[in-house]
């Protein structure tokens, strides 16, 4: 595998409220690799999007850690050194497409400024690299759409304009958060085609952020999980679904259907993921844990090593609570 496009190492963002300190994520350490896809999942409110918003220096918060792209320390660049990257070597799929496009400028104007700016292009080149985007997203009429308003499109299609967007300039890591949510099957298959297609042939790097597992398996090298700000599972795609071993991580792949549970009803993990700003002691996971011990409760586990390229924070993998009994239920 090649070297790392961009390597996130104890990245901590903290949210300032009227009601108070909100740690939305916490010491979250990830590393995303030349043309490799590395997919982060987890409930919504575990830190997912505010993890890709701090990569992009675009949240309101207060970013601490060390965040490296492409061999630079992007917390010590400039605004405007970051607005030469954005959009260019680094691009985003924005989660809510009908807050993130301007109304007041057509769709060729919105796609067409990143390569206007990043790539050089002239007005009448960037209008024809913006329809052969919105072609290659799926969009028909890509000649009439390119002047239409954002208001005018369907919210599955201001969904692939957003992707059009951020693929226009060929960047070397595109981040999408859950770039597939409001699309019917077919353009979600072609949406991802595409994705793949970008990182065959440009060797884009893609950290993808998504609730659906299905997507996960078809798309992602390696697979990090997160609950409540923190990492507590990470691993290669194959063995995290193989060989799940985070409790939390389980109840994920447990709530997933399949052909056998279809008359059956769905797995959930009870309970729901802790308040932003709430107090936490011991494992935030322990109140929803069936293999929750008196050591959870108190202390904080750390992420263990328990395998190659494999780890998982909980107690249950530490000498301290070496299993404990519950090894033929982890197993």
């Amino acid at each position: 595998m090649e070297r790392s496009i961009l390597e996130i190492k104890g990245l901590k963002t903290v949210f300032y409220t009227d009601d108070g300190v909100v740690t939305a994520v916490d010491g979250v350490d990830i590393k995303v690799r030349a043309g490799e896809t590395v997919g982060i999942v987890g409930e919504s409110g575990s830190g997912k999007s505010v993890t890709s918003l701090s990569a992009m220096r675009l949240t309101p918060g207060k970013v601490e850690g060390a965040i490296h792209f492409n061999g630079q320390d992007i917390m010590r660049l400039s605004e405007e050194e970051m607005r030469e990257i954005r959009g260019n070597e680094m691009a985003m799929i924005f989660q809510e497409p009908m807050t993130s496009l301007n109304p007041v400028f057509t769709i060729g104007d919105q796609i067409g400024e990143a390569v206007r700016i990043h790539l050089k292009y002239d007005k009448g080149k960037a209008r024809e690299r913006s329809i052969e985007m919105l072609r290659l997203v799926g969009i028909p009429r890509a000649e009439q759409i390119v002047d239409e308003y954002p208001h005018r499109l369907s919210g599955g299609m201001r969904q692939r304009v957003m992707i059009a967007m951020a693929m226009a300039c060929n960047p070397k890591l595109l981040i999408a958060d859950e770039p597939t949510t409001a699309l019917d099957v077919t353009i979600q298959a072609q949406i991802l085609d595409l994705m793949r297609e970008l990182k065959t042939t440009k060797g884009t790097a893609i950290l993808f952020i998504t609730h659906d597992l299905g997507v996960v398996a078809e798309m992602c090298d390696r697979v990090v999980v997160m609950y409540n700000g923190k990492v507590v599972e990470e691993s290669d795609v194959v063995t995290l679904f193989t060989n799940p071993q985070h409790p939390y991580t389980r109840g994920l792949m447990k709530s997933m259907p399949t052909l056998e549970s279809a008359e059956k009803r769905l797995y959930s993990i009870k309970g729901s993921v802790p308040s932003p700003g709430a107090p936490q002691i011991g494992c935030s996971f322990a109140p929803r844990c069936e293999y929750a011990m008196d050591i959870c409760k108190i202390e904080p586990p750390r992420l263990e090593e328990i395998g190659a390229d494999h780890v998982s924070r909980c107690w249950l993998h530490s000498s301290e609570g070496r299993w404990n009994g519950h090894e033929s239920a982890v197993n």
